[in-house]
């Protein structure tokens, strides 16, 4: 209620000051009171358009052209396949260095020295094949 009453006075001080304004300021008050309508009007009627419309016609109805289009499209795929190749080269690298250090290991042997020869065989790399499975 209190909010009701301070609205109250507001309005009425407005309301007793505005009479003493001068002729052509109350007349370009007017005049913007009604170009403010006019642009709430406006963007109400433009709020139910898609946005892309609605931005070309407040742009004065001008389409990008052919050139900014294909950018704007295929930019964004040449980024993605882009980082989808760099994926796949830092993929097959840390695969080649997980092999590298296998290869390594049995070279250089451990715990249980490889012979060689074993390394030769045909066998030993099938067994080593089914052995990480």
């Amino acid at each position: 209620m209190n909010e009701q009453r301070v609205a109250f006075f507001v309005r009425q001080a407005l309301d007793e000051s505005a009479e003493r304004l001068p002729y052509r300021v109350t007349q370009r008050l007017e005049r913007g009171r009604l170009s403010a309508i006019d642009r709430a009007s406006a963007c109400e009627a433009v709020s139910f358009v898609p946005a892309g419309v609605a931005v070309a016609s407040l742009a004065g109805d001008r389409h990008p052209s052919a050139w900014t289009r294909f950018v704007t499209t295929a930019l964004p795929l040449l980024i993605v396949a882009a980082g989808l190749y760099g994926i796949s080269v830092w993929n097959d690298a840390e695969d080649a260095a997980d092999t590298a250090d296998i290869d390594a290991e049995l070279v250089l042997g451990s715990e249980d020295d490889v012979p060689v020869s074993a390394l030769a065989d045909k066998g030993f790399g099938v067994f080593i094949r089914n052995s990480r499975q």
